[in-house]
Parts: C-alpha cells; structure tokens; sequence
C-alpha cells in the first residue's frame, strides 16, 4: 500500500511525527468523554492511537487518496468519510474534535468549529502564534473575546516545526477548547456588548 510522506501542497499537509506530542494529544482526548471527530487524519498515525482509547471514531480526510488507503488500513469500526471538514456537518450530540489543522486554513476551520452545536472539547494542532493569540497569551484578539462566554481557551506545548513532515515555515501549538457549561454572558447582554465591555477592560489593564 503506497504512502504519502511528503503531503500535498492544496490541501496544506504537514503530518505530525512527533510520536511524545501524538501521545499528549491522545492524553487529552483520553480525559474527555464521548465519540471522537478526527479532522484530518493523513496518513492515520494519530488516528491508530485514537482507536486504543476504545470510542467511537469518525476521521474526515479531504485527500481521496489517503481516505481510500486509511478505509484499507483501520479496523472496520472507524468511519472514515472523504471530504472537505470546512462542509462537514458536526452532530448536534455530544462529541469531541481533534485535529491537526491545515495552518492555511486555521481561522476558517475554527471558525466552522465555534459555530457547530454538540461539541465538548477540540484538541487541535494549530500554527503556535495563532495558539497562543486565542489562549489570550499576550492579548487576546477580538475572535477570542467573542468567544470566551462560551468557551474556555488552554495553550499546550509548542510545536517546532521539524516534528512535522514535512517541515512548516512556522511552529506549531497545542491548543485545547472546551465548552462552557454555564456561560458566562448575561442574557440581557449582547455579543457586542460583551466585546465592548471586554474591550473596555483590556484597555485599562497596566
């Protein structure tokens, strides 16, 4: 069965080989509960040491080629559906995302990830700036403030780019979303209050 070390440059693969960081992803994972979302599997390192935790597993890969070879590779009870995770249809019933995200396009898939029902956590490898902006190391941006009623933010490790295959331009970033059980917004206050509320705030931090 032919492999595909050296992704393709459309879909924007770099594959994580980093065997100690796959292992603190699963770690992750393995403290949530519920069925498991993989987006982007590849070439199904992550994805073989998804399956040990025992849970159901649904892995989206836009490359035909690998989604075809991982249909081969994993055991039957794996879905593995083949395309696009920017118009993929999450559940509405509880799940858990995780992923290493294509880093061209990190905004538009967290945004698709922000607007889905159902989800509690996502585990997600993203470029380590974009990480660390949406934990709010440094200053959060306003894509964080508008989300922090509903959603907690927590940086993991960094990343560095050769623990990919192949190698990024930038380092990588652990980040961990989980959603809030009771959220923090009022609900005589608008988004757009919130934001300017916290807005408001940030401005007259030291």
């Amino acid at each position: 069965m032919p492999t595909y070390r050296h992704g393709r440059h459309e879909h924007g693969q770099n594959f994580l080989h980093d065997q100690t960081i796959q292992q603190t992803i699963v770690a992750r994972v393995q403290a949530t509960s519920g069925p498991i979302i993989e987006i982007g599997p590849g070439e199904g390192a992550l994805t073989r040491r998804l399956t040990c935790l025992e849970r159901p597993l649904t892995v989206v890969e836009i490359d035909h080629r690998l989604a075809g070879s991982l249909k081969q590779q994993l055991h039957p009870g794996v879905e593995v559906v083949h395309g696009d995770f920017l118009h993929h249809r999450l559940p509405g019933t509880a799940h858990v995302l995780v992923g290493n995200l294509p880093f061209h396009q990190t905004t538009a898939m967290l945004r698709h990830i922000l607007h889905a029902p159902g989800w509690t956590h996502a585990v997600l490898v993203v470029q380590w700036e974009v990480a660390r902006r949406r934990a709010g190391v440094g200053g959060a941006t306003l894509m964080t403030a508008q989300w922090l009623p509903w959603f907690t933010f927590e940086l993991g490790p960094r990343i560095p780019a050769r623990a990919f295959t192949p190698s990024p331009s930038v380092d990588g970033g652990l980040l961990t979303i989980a959603r809030r059980e009771a959220p923090l917004l009022p609900k005589h206050l608008s988004t757009q209050q919130w934001i300017n509320l916290y807005q408001s705030s940030a401005a007259t931090r030291p």
